[in-house]
This record gives structure tokens, sequence and C-alpha cells, in this order.
């Protein structure tokens, strides 16, 4: 009788870098690691620490999402491949909700193209390999601030179910306190205003993430997949200002000394998601996904302004209720073309929403003139198609093409009702070249056009007239003649992959912009305005380092020593602003990210440290304004002391440093120049999680 022998075949997963290393369009993966490392309670101080990317604003408050430096919505954030939602920010969203983290930096046919600077897809929990609870348990602390959280999540599976349940509750009690000091002069240069003031905000309330995901197994090759996301935020602020006017010029109004303020915030969101994959003829596979959204937002603000003995003199109540519904549809199919490494996709996507608000603004009981008036609606349909070729031409050699053909129809009602159609055409063309076969180096290439659409509310002819009507705060309107903003891009990159997982990466890029929108301020019929424009061509070029490493790959060493380090620099010009400073608006000439993580032998202990740096700069906004931002220096640490493989306890320290954030504008216009800092102060924020397995 022959003898059989038992053949016991193990798999292990790929690691995000093996992943990045094998995709032909460019891609940079982040998993749960990245996400753990520091107990972050939101997803802005993540991403704030990857290549490429950085966060706008003050510290440890949040901010624009940026890529290659790039402000003002040239980045597309992605949640599960479909567009975030108008309203909601990362900043709501808590990191134990998400998987992984995917950076594109050029646009795929398959996505929208509205991605210039590139792409942020933020992907939720997902399914596990065996049956898991997890559990995690934090106390944050801020400037006598008290936040605790708790997060939890179950997963299980049996034949053809497999399914995860994950769900967290955040408290968030957070202090803002700034001072702002603007000065004015005339023509000749004689100083006529001169105001300061301080202002302090407490924000305090909870949030609730929900995020199901169930996955049946239909068939051979065939499944549906249902993944839901719920959000609920209640929120609720006050706010003290006291201003100082020691000069005033004739036009200026009276400020009054004291304000108070506050409001309250109810914020809901609904995602639900029905994939269904299989498989048809001649091996291919397709995706068909059909989603549903439902966004809302009530708030309720009251402003008292009082005199200098105290009274009450000015009562503004501002009530606004936003209801956003909308539906989405997507289709990909993907052949071989002959052989397994060459595939042939093509596709759609169909996204509807419909926006109504409502917005009732009393001043001392009078109705008073809002943005759009009581009553808003908006409608926004997209319809794209796309086809795209993914082929590894030799072992050493592989392709990507794709064109895609989108088009945007914006519909508005209520003050003014008007149309905005808009389409565009978007090849992109990238590949990657591995210098031998056994070779771990890399070079990749990319050819790419995308675009920006203007924002809703630049295109709407009706606008905001201000208050306190000055340069530094002007009525608002927009611009029904807008077009898009078209980019042409190249990108290059070389890669190495290193023995033990590390990589080191060198990348270029350059865009060319045509159509750019810039906010005009002028003086208009004694009254001043900023108004949305297509300016001019700007360009702008940038070089972006890369490296995480151990240092057994570097030296001749034991220690358990990982070092992580990118860097950006980044050039624009406008052609239709005079310089210098004629940059881009928001974009940063810097960026530098240095950290690195070591684990103890002798203690099951592991520690940590990064350092984010931005440094200050000017932006020469138009011939007479100028915007200049502050230096931003942001030191985190962390410890992970590990019990056992089902507990452990992770203490961290978020912006260390603490230092003041400042921000600031010259306006120079018409015979008025008018100086404006403004200066936050941030805090040190103290969080412990303990994280728990069974």
């Amino acid at each position: 009788m022959q003898k059989v022998e038992e053949v016991v075949v193990t798999g292990r997963q790929e690691t995000t870098t093996e992943e990045r290393q094998r995709q032909t369009a460019t891609k940079l993966i982040f998993g749960r690691d990245e996400l753990d490392r520091y107990g972050d309670s939101n997803l802005g101080d993540v991403l704030k620490r990857l290549p490429g990317v950085t966060l706008g604003g003050v510290p440890g408050r949040g901010g624009e999402i940026r890529m290659r430096g790039l402000g003002q919505g040239y980045t597309q954030i992605l949640i599960n491949d479909e567009p975030m939602a108008r309203g909601f920010s990362l900043d709501s969203l808590s990191p134990d909700m998400v998987e992984r983290i995917e950076i594109t930096r050029g646009p795929l046919a398959e996505h929208s193209a509205r991605a210039v600077a590139g792409t942020i897809n933020i992907v939720l929990r997902q399914d596990v390999r065996k049956r898991q609870n997890e559990a995690r348990l934090s106390a944050g602390f801020e400037h006598r601030g008290f936040q605790p959280g708790v997060s939890l999540q179950h997963s299980d599976k049996t034949e053809t179910l497999s399914y995860t349940l994950a769900a967290a509750l955040n408290r968030f009690d957070q202090r803002l306190h700034s001072e702002v000091e603007e000065q004015g002069r005339a023509s000749d240069g004689r100083q006529n205003f001169d105001e300061t003031s301080q202002a302090e905000q407490r924000n305090r309330g909870h949030m609730l993430h929900l995020a199901p995901r169930l996955n049946w197994r239909l068939g051979q090759g065939e499944s549906l997949v249902v993944q839901g996301f719920g959000f609920s935020r209640h929120g609720s602020s006050q706010g003290r200002t006291l201003t100082e006017r020691t000069l005033s010029g004739p036009r200026d109004p009276l400020a009054y000394p004291e304000t108070l303020s506050s409001s309250d915030n109810d914020h809901q969101m609904v995602r639900l998601n029905a994939t269904w994959q299989g498989r048809f003829v001649q091996r291919g596979r397709f995706n068909v996904r059909l989603g549903t959204s439902l966004h809302r937002n009530e708030r309720q603000q009251q402003t008292e302004s009082r005199d200098t003995a105290g009274e009450l003199r000015r009562l503004v109540e501002d009530d606004s209720k936003t209801r956003e519904q909308g539906w989405s549809g997507n289709g990909k199919w993907t052949l071989p073309l002959g052989v397994d490494k060459h595939m042939l996709a093509f596709g759609y996507n169909a996204e509807w929403s419909r926006r109504r608000e409502r917005r009732q603004k009393l001043e001392n009981g009078l109705p008073q003139q809002t943005d759009f008036g009581e009553q808003y609606e908006a409608r926004t349909a997209q319809l794209a198609g796309f086809v795209q070729d993914e082929w590894e031409v030799t072992p050493q050699w592989a392709l990507y093409g794709g064109l895609r053909w989108e088009g945007i129809e914006t519909a508005s009602q209520g003050g003014m009702s008007q149309r905005h159609r808009s389409s565009v055409w978007s090849p992109s063309l990238q590949g990657v070249w591995r210098l031998s076969a056994e070779a771990k180096d890399q070079v990749r290439f990319g050819l790419s056009r995308s675009y920006k659409t203007p924002n809703p509310g630049d295109l709407l002819g009706r606008g905001w007239r201000s208050t306190d009507n000055s340069p530094t705060a002007p009525d608002q309107y927009g611009n029904p003649d807008l077009k898009p903003e078209l980019a042409w891009g190249l990108d290059f990159a070389f890669e190495r992959y290193l023995s033990q997982g590390g990589l080191v990466s060198v990348s270029a890029f350059s865009r060319r912009i045509d159509n750019l929108i810039r906010r005009r301020t002028e003086l208009l019929d004694g009254r001043w305005i900023a108004v949305p424009r297509n300016i001019a061509r700007a360009r702008t070029n940038g070089i972006e380092l890369e490296a995480k490493v151990r240092l057994a790959e570097l030296v001749d060493s034991e220690l358990a020593l990982d070092l992580r380090a990118n860097y950006g620099r980044y050039w624009s010009s406008v052609a239709g602003v005079p310089g210098p400073d004629n940059r881009l608006a928001d974009q940063i000439p810097q960026s530098l990210n240095l950290g690195f993580d070591y684990r103890l032998r002798s203690l099951p202990l592991s520690v940590g440290a990064t350092v984010n740096w931005t440094p200050a700069y000017r932006v020469r906004v138009s011939e007479g304004e100028t915007t200049r931002t502050g230096s931003k220096g942001v030191i985190d640490a962390y410890g992970l002391w590990r019990f056992s493989p089902a507990a452990q306890l992770r203490l961290s320290a978020g912006n260390l440093r603490h230092a003041d954030y400042r921000q600031g504008s010259e306006i120079d216009l018409g015979g008025s120049q008018r100086t404006r800092q403004q200066d936050h102060r941030t805090y040190t924020s103290w969080n412990a999680v303990l994280e728990l397995k069974f």
C-alpha cells in the first residue's frame, strides 16, 4: 500500500508594504498598526503623520486635510470609495472605526478625477478570519477637560456568513482661547484704526459611531456585502469675546465691548451600501454597488452684544436646519485579456443628492437677510463612465491606462434659482519599472488630468451681507459663471524596498492648473465685497522623501528600533498675481515628520515619539491682499505595555510643546490698509487606552 503523505499549506498575510510594492498604480497603504500607535481620538491626528499629508488649522483642533501642501479642496476624501458627505469632517471619525487608509497620488479612472493633489480613501472596519471580540476603554485629559470613550467590536463567521459589528462612544470637552489685533491706516500713512479682542470658548458634547458589516457567500466566487455607517454628534458651546477699540475711522461702527455666544448643534449621518460581487463569462468578475445616505444638521445659535455698562444692545438669534439625502450606484466589470496579468475593466458611477436648508435669523426680533433667504434647496446629479487597462507586460514592466468622463449638474432654488453644468474627460497613464526580476528597486511614473469643481456656495449669485463691513470682513457673493479648474499632472518616484520590511522613496510631481478660482476683495458702491473669479493659470511642483527602516537594516545592531521620516518641499506660482509669495492659497512650502518606535527586550514595553513641523509662510492672494501663517511644531509620544496577547495599556501625549499658533492678513486696497493678527492658544492632550481581546 502506497503511503500518503500529509501536506500542510500555511499562508502569511501580506503586509501593507508588500501590497504597496506590487501595485501598478501608486497606492500608499496604512493599516491598524499606524492607526493604533498613538491612541489618537480623531482621524486627523493620524493623517498628519503620513507622508505627503498635512493638517491645516490650530494644533489639536482638527482642520483641512491636505496633500502636497494644497488646501481649499484639492484633496479628494473618500469613505469606502465614495465621496465624503458635505458637512462631515474626518475630525469627527474615530480611528477605531477604520480598517486602513489608502493614499493615491494620481487619479484612477474608477474614482472621481476631482483629485488635483491626490485621494485619501478611508476603509471602514472589515471582516476578520475568526471569531473575535475587542474592547477599548479610553480616558483623555486636556486643559481641565475630561474626555472618556469606549469602543467595541464583535466579529464572527459561519459557513456562509461573516460579520463585524463595531461601535464607539466618545465624550469631548475642549477649550479655545484666541487674541486678535487689527490695525488700519489711511492713504497718507496715518493710523486710523486700532482694535484688540480676546475670545474664549468651550465646546462639549458626545459622538456615537456605528459600523456594521455583513458578508454572505452566495456561491463559488459570488458574495453579497452590506456595509453600514452611522454617526451622531450632539454638542454645545459657550463663548465670550471682549473687544477694545482705541481708534476708529468714520466708516467703522462702534464695536460692542462684550459679546456672549452660545449654541447647540445636533448632527446625524447614516450610510448603507450593498455590494454584489461575482463572476461572469471567460473568468471575468463584476462588482455592483447600490447605496443610500441621509445627513441631518440642526443648529441654534444666540449672540448677545453688550455696551460698556453691560446693557444688552443687540441680540442675534440664528436657527438653521439642513437635510441632505442621496443615492449612489457603481458598477465595475473586469475581464482578463488572454492572461490573468492583463485585466481590462469598465464601469460607471452615478450619484444624486438633494440638500434642503432652512434658516431664520433675527436681530433684536427683526428678520435679517441670510445667505440664500430663509429656504434653500440644491440638487446635484453626477454621472461618470470609465475604462481602464492594467497589464503586467513582463515581470519587470507593468502599465495602467484609464479614461474617465464625468459630468455634474447642480440646480438650486431659494433667493435665486440657478443651474450649472460641467463635464470633464480625464485620461491617466501610470507605470512601474522593476529594475530586475529579483531586485526590490522600482521606478514609477504617471501622467494624468484632474480637476476641481467650484464650491456650490461660490456658484450662487446671491450672497451674504456683512454686519461690520470692512476689508477684513467683506460681503460675500457668488459667481454663476465660474468654470472648473483643470489640471495636467506628472508624477515620478523611485522606491527601494529593504529586506526587513523597510522602504525608502523619493518622488516628484508637477501640476499645471488652468481656470484657477480665487476670491477677490474690492470696494463697490461704498461696501467691501468678495467675489470668486477664474483669474489665471497656476503651477505647482514638489519633492517628497519617505523612509521607514529598522535599525538592523542600516547597521549591525540588536536594538529593536524602527525609524520613520518623511519630508515634502513644495513650490507654486499664480500667473495672475504679482510676486513675491504669489503661491497657491494655503499651500505650505515644507513639511517634516520624524519618528521612532523602540521595543524593550527586558520588558513588555514599547515607546515612540513623532515630531511634526511646518514653517511660517506668506501667500499673496492678489495685488493688495496677503495672508500670513505661523509655524507649527507638534510633538507626540506614546508608551505601550503588553500584559498579555489579549490585554495591553497605551499611554500617549499629544502636542507636548503646546506652542501658540499665529495667523494674519494684510490688505492694501482702495487707499485703505488693514493688518490683522490672530494668536491661538494650544494645549497638551493626555490619553490612556486599555485594549482587550477576548
